[in-house]
């Protein structure tokens, strides 16, 4: 009986301290900005091509807001040899806070659709998604002899982000891992990265009392 109570007793420290670290991520992923500088996140990245025009449809996070996101670079690419470069200027310098949304051709053969081109984010800040997530919509006409995409994302602190794709994909959808969407929740969440030790660890100390009483019982 003793043992019976011990087990519960472990199980139910086991269960708190998993929700207990939940809720703290839960607060910290809604607090969005106000901490650390931390670096940009591709949260989706698709592409569609059609009939004498491409477009990439980016969706960037970043942790500290939108408005910390300064520059985004796209290289289209073969082999490592760069075809065309276009770039997404989101202010007019590092210190400037006044949206000039401004696209441009810096390297190839006025490939850059530049009234296809776009770039958005919430007018609130009422969810995560509104306080953190821009999106850009780069597009250009099919680009001879290429087989990649490369993407650059730059913040105002310097740091920055990279993803790749093939550029030959019709389309492609690629989410960030590091963010879920709990059902009772409208907005998705940051996942910590040791969370899986912690339920790992809670799951083992359970697994081991279970098999203690099992020894006494016997």
């Amino acid at each position: 009986m003793r043992m019976r109570r011990a087990l519960l007793i472990i199980v139910c420290f086991s269960l708190l301290f998993i929700v207990l670290y939940s809720v703290e991520s839960v607060d910290a992923g809604r607090a969005g900005v106000g901490v650390l500088n931390v670096s940009p996140e591709y949260r989706s990245t698709r592409i569609i091509q059609g009939e004498g025009i491409v477009k990439v449809y980016l969706t960037v996070s970043d942790y500290n807001s939108w408005r910390d996101i300064y520059q985004i670079d796209l290289f289209v690419e073969d082999r490592g040899v760069t075809r065309a470069h276009f770039r997404f200027k989101h202010y007019e310098s590092t210190t400037q806070y006044d949206e000039i949304n401004e696209f441009s051709e810096m390297e190839g053969n006025s490939y850059l659709l530049l009234d296809e081109c776009s770039a958005s984010h919430s007018s609130t800040d009422k969810t995560v998604d509104d306080r953190c997530l821009l999106n850009v919509v780069f597009a250009f006409t099919p680009v001879p002899r290429s087989t990649r995409i490369l993407v650059i994302t730059y913040d105002r602190g310097g740091l920055i982000a990279d993803t790749s794709v093939e550029y030959n994909n019709t389309a492609g959808n690629f989410r960030n891992a590091n963010y879920i969407v709990p059902f009772w929740m409208d907005s998705p969440i940051r996942i910590p990265s040791d969370l899986i030790d912690v339920i790992s660890i809670s799951t083992a100390l359970t697994a081991a009392a279970v098999m203690l009483v099992r020894r006494r019982e016997r």
